[in-house]
């Protein structure tokens, strides 16, 4: 199942689109008729209704006209989009190469590779009917319903999930006698994503002269604000300048200052690392990495070295030409426990253009990592596990799996693919070098890359350590 031919929305009469959905774990495609309002693309992640709640789903193709074993007026709409143009069409064919070779549906390698929540199931909520409650409420309900409308009433909003609700010890029949009575209506919630973190910041505007009204204390605050850049966290600002929040806003009154929520990016917290230089290469670290960088394009290479002969960096000296070239690099390591040391390495040599993606970061982490690789506002380098080789970057220049021979890079349930295995597939689609690193490389890597030719010929390199 493939990517149709027509990609974009026809300016004019009514569209379908055909969508993968995944209800009871089995994935099928299914037409939706496209709503004028929603310009829908080929690759968009869509919410879309099925039976009695709202799912996830993929674009696959658009088509001008239904398929003949369907009614048009009885085919229901796309209620949204979630995200547009997710897939590339390298990294589409990626996902289908997974999927036919492991032979898993195609859904299971687009959960594997989505980020948690992309395309989270709708939740059935209860919401109380405030204009529709009796007054006074009377004394002959049973105590269920009576105790359940009191804990509505006791919320702002009185909407609450349905399993949350049944935590609370309130029974499905209960649930149900509000709702007959016309005091409250059960829905269905769209599914969302997690939503990006907000916080206040400060800026300031406008420059010289300042407005004449101002105190001593007032342009002492500004001044401090200008010597920082002039553009800081609320809470930030608050520290560095001792001040208050309404001295602040007093100084947004005067037109001085702009307090605004602006996205905080939820990324892994590293600890203040000093920055660091290339180190000089001996000669054998050296020749390897000239061969790295002479062969840009789809090649494949065994760094074989002892623990300590220099490895890494190599690869930080490798990474450095692509990230200069507006391109991305993609280093696997096959546990989360060894993500931390290499992180730092590369964190000393590239500062904020390095990010974290494995499981151990929560959803919003990881929601955010993701997102950010997908239109990235300039060239990163993910540090990951075996789930990092599907990150979405763009422009792939290289892509490095440290210690390539260990059995971590198999996953052991559906779909049970091998990191390596799939780190070539892509290497191939992106055109981009594809280096196993290891000082005891698997017997596959070892066969393989001898069988590549003399240009990949790294594996009997007798590196010393470097000084």
């Amino acid at each position: 199942m493939g990517l149709g031919n027509s990609e974009t929305q026809p300016q004019s009469g009514r569209v379908w689109v055909n969508v993968l959905v995944d209800y009871g774990g089995q994935p099928a495609a299914y037409t939706y008729a496209v709503p004028a309002h929603l310009a829908v693309q080929v690759g968009d992640i869509l919410t879309v209704p099925f039976r009695h709640q709202s799912i996830g789903a993929i674009a696959l193709s658009l088509c001008t006209t239904p398929p003949a074993s369907l009614v048009a007026d009885q085919i229901r709409s796309v209620e949204g989009i979630v995200e547009q143009r997710f897939f590339a069409p390298a990294y589409w064919a990626l996902l289908q190469r997974v999927a036919d070779h492991y032979q898993v549906p195609l859904m299971q390698v687009l959960k594997t590779a989505l980020p948690p929540g992309m395309l989270a199931k709708s939740q059935r909520r209860l919401r109380l009917r405030r204009d529709r409650l009796p007054h006074p409420i009377p004394d002959s309900l049973a105590p269920g319903v009576t105790t359940l409308l009191d804990d509505l009433q006791r919320s702002a909003t009185g909407d609450y999930t349905w399993p949350y609700l049944q935590k609370r010890g309130h029974s499905y029949r209960t649930m149900q006698q509000l709702i007959q009575l016309g005091w409250a209506e059960s829905y269905l919630a769209p599914p969302q994503p997690p939503r990006a973190k907000q916080r206040q910041a400060v800026t300031l505007v406008g420059g010289d002269p300042l407005p004449p009204a101002l105190t001593p204390r007032q342009q002492e605050i500004l001044a401090t604000l200008r010597r920082q850049g002039g553009d800081l966290w609320l809470s930030d600002a608050l520290q560095l300048c001792q001040t208050t929040s309404p001295t602040l806003k007093r100084l947004v009154q005067a037109g001085c200052l702009v307090i605004e929520p602006r996205e905080q990016l939820r990324t892994e917290a590293g600890p203040w690392l000093a920055a660091d230089q290339p180190k000089p290469l001996t000669p054998d670290q050296a020749a390897a990495l000239h061969y790295i960088n002479k062969n840009w394009q789809g090649s494949q290479f065994l760094l074989h070295g002892v623990t300590g002969s220099g490895k890494t960096e190599v690869y930080l000296q490798a990474i450095a030409p692509r990230l200069a070239a507006g391109q991305s690099a993609l280093v696997l390591v096959p546990e989360i426990g060894l993500t931390p040391q290499l992180t730092d390495r590369f964190r000393r040599r590239f500062g904020d253009q390095v990010w974290v993606y494995h499981s151990g970061l929560s959803d919003g982490e990881r929601y955010d990592t993701w997102r950010q690789s997908l239109k990235p506002s300039k060239p990163l380098v993910i540090v990951g596990t075996r789930s990092a080789i599907f990150m979405p970057l763009p422009n792939l220049g290289l892509i490095i799996l440290d210690e390539e021979h260990d059995s971590s890079y198999k996953q052991d349930v559906p779909p049970c693919y091998h990191a390596r295995t799939v780190a070539r597939w892509r290497a191939e689609l992106e055109n981009c070098p594809l280096v196993l690193g290891s000082a005891t490389p698997s017997l596959d890597t070892w066969v393989h890359c001898r069988g590549l030719g003399e240009a990949s010929l790294l594996d009997n390199v007798g590196w010393a350590p470097p000084t």
